[in-house]
């Protein structure tokens, strides 16, 4: 433990010294950004530098979509990995280590589960918000 300490404190003072340096970097920065838009500098040619997604306000279906479709996810990974569970054989408790080992395997295939066929929920409502988005830019040209 008192090894752990002087680490500790010196990556704490180097984190603490490099943020106040890059601060201080940001904040000239800032400065300089500022000089030169009030010297002349059209705010129209910076328009697309900051391009933010525009939101629509009836655009509520893509979240309904991801947020079901991740739920269906991860109750069917859950529902694969009590599956798995009952059916795979656990070796005899005689003996415990094995035993051990196994149950520990099998604990991790639950979150394990759960996160893969969450994972394929998103995918499959991002294929299904990309049809929709091309479906409906077909129809506006």
């Amino acid at each position: 433990m008192n090894e752990l300490v002087p680490m500790v404190v010196v990556s704490v003072v180097c984190y603490f010294t490099y943020k106040i340096f890059e601060l201080f970097a940001r904040r000239k920065e800032r400065m300089a950004v500022i000089e030169k838009l009030s010297n002349g500098i059209d705010p129209q040619i910076l328009k697309n530098q900051f391009n933010m997604p525009a939101y629509k306000d009836g655009n509520y279906g893509s979240w309904a979509i991801r947020i079901g479709l991740l739920l269906v996810g991860v109750g069917l990974g859950v529902t694969i990995a009590t599956i798995v569970d009952l059916l795979a054989v656990a070796p005899s408790s005689d003996n415990r280590e094995l035993f051990y080992e196994f149950r520990n395997t099998i604990s991790v295939l639950y979150p394990a589960c759960a996160a893969v066929f969450g994972g394929l929920g998103l995918v499959i409502a991002y294929f299904i918000e990309n049809k929709k988005e091309n479906k409906s830019k077909k129809g506006v040209e």
